[in-house]
């Protein structure tokens, strides 16, 4: 292999096997805790609904009371889901204190989460009962993603870990990305855009890791919590209310 080739290859190890943290641990806590789990939180309040409503279509178009062909959509769903918050968390993670990091990423999913998944109009909060347990259940969900996501990306994020052994370990962690089809393709054109620009322009990078903008980035997850939170509170009240 020619020594261009190599110098080339061993720097995308690094930033490839960030890549494959995000993607991985935004894939497996999208399909366990998003997929699985929200199939559970379904059948839960199946079982502790009226049973007439077995069979009426969510807002979502899910049947309640039927497991089909739509639970793996919902499976993909949750991935595609999974792994946007897993390179969601990849942009942020540097604004956050590493010790504070999955607490605040289980706070902050519950909150913008819970705010697009709790609706006081949608049949899971109108006809499914008891409905406190519906919103704890679709608040519950994207706060334990906010905490198992994170977890398992810095664990794939250290220097030990499976995604940085051997030359081509990396790749495994990028492999989700072939589910996402059309959308993973553009994730890994951005991800080779973004490696392009911080080796010919370090400026940038530099200011990226800036206190300006750490200082930016930080008003603006706080932002968006605030404003989630607030529909949460008030779409809460409205279907408990």
């Amino acid at each position: 292999m020619p020594a261009m080739e190599r110098l080339a290859f061993e720097d995308l190890r690094g930033p490839g096997a960030t890549l494959g943290a995000g993607v991985s641990a935004g894939f497996l806590a999208g399909v366990l805790i998003g997929g699985v789990g929200g199939r559970l939180a379904m059948l839960a309040l199946r079982l502790t609904s009226d049973p007439t409503l077995h069979g009426i279509s969510t807002d979502d178009g899910f049947t309640i009371g039927r497991v089909s062909l739509q639970t793996l959509f919902l499976l993909g769903v949750t991935a595609g889901l999974g792994m946007l918050g897993g390179l969601f968390y990849l942009v942020v993670r540097r604004w956050i204190p590493s010790r504070w990091r999955i607490l605040l990423m289980t706070s902050f999913f519950a909150l913008v989460g819970g705010a697009g998944l709790i609706g006081p109009s949608a049949v899971d909060f109108t006809l499914l009962s008891p409905l406190p347990l519906a919103v704890a259940l679709f608040v519950a969900i994207p706060a334990a993603y906010g905490a198992t996501m994170p977890w398992i990306a810095e664990r794939l994020l250290r220097e030990d870990s499976i995604l940085r052994r051997g030359r081509w370990a990396w790749v495994v962690g990028v492999v989700p990305l072939v589910f996402a089809n059309i959308v993973g393709a553009l994730i890994l054109l951005v991800a080779l855009g973004v490696w392009v620009i911080g080796r010919s322009a370090p400026s940038l990078v530099k200011a990226w890791r800036s206190q300006v903008v750490t200082w930016l980035g930080r008003a603006a997850l706080l932002a968006v919590a605030f404003v989630s939170s607030s529909g949460l509170v008030r779409d809460g009240i409205d279907i408990l209310g």
